[in-house]
């Protein structure tokens, strides 16, 4: 009884502590105030994330609001080359987290020719075939921290499928 006694006496101190020195718990990475902090923003019109359908949404309006797009868009240039021309569009898809501190961007390159010669192809009926779909885009995933520090992982190329060495035919 004692100690169940001085559990709550302490608990309450804590709290009153608390309440008197006006600590505050961190903002949560689900939470706007969070990013309204770190980036020192002002972030308008995202509803809290149990709002959204896809917490994805969520986060994509957060990351434009603080410049995620941009800085995937910066990076594959520098990296890759890419950037938005007459000859190219670039698309970003973001995915957060309220677990990860980082941001995936998945950036995708259009070659609008191509793009528009499978548009007038469909439109007529036309089959349009699996290769030049294939060289219609490209994509690269970068990924952001908090902090701006930007990578690129790497796909992980499947050992399994090594070449065997083919048997010897008898003589």
């Amino acid at each position: 009884m004692k100690v169940s006694l001085a559990f709550i006496l302490l608990l309450i101190l804590q709290i009153s502590f608390s309440l008197i020195t006006g600590e505050e718990k961190e903002p949560r990475t689900r939470d706007v105030q969070f990013y309204e902090k770190h980036y020192n923003v002002q972030i308008k019109g995202v509803k809290p994330i149990e709002e959204y359908s896809d917490p994805d949404q969520y986060f994509t309006a957060i990351a434009r609001q603080v410049g995620i797009p941009q800085l995937a868009f910066k990076a594959v240039e520098e990296k890759f080359g890419w950037k938005q021309s007459e000859e190219f569009y670039l698309n970003a898809m973001v995915k957060g987290s309220s677990i990860e501190d980082d941001w995936g961007v998945m950036v995708v390159r259009f070659s609008k020719k191509v793009a528009e010669q499978i548009r007038k192809d469909k439109a007529v009926g036309k089959p349009i075939p699996k290769e030049i779909a294939k060289n219609a885009m490209e994509m690269k995933f970068v990924v952001i921290d908090y902090d701006g520090n930007i990578s690129f992982p790497q796909e992980k190329k499947n050992s399994l499928k090594e070449e065997k060495p083919k048997p010897e035919e008898p003589k």
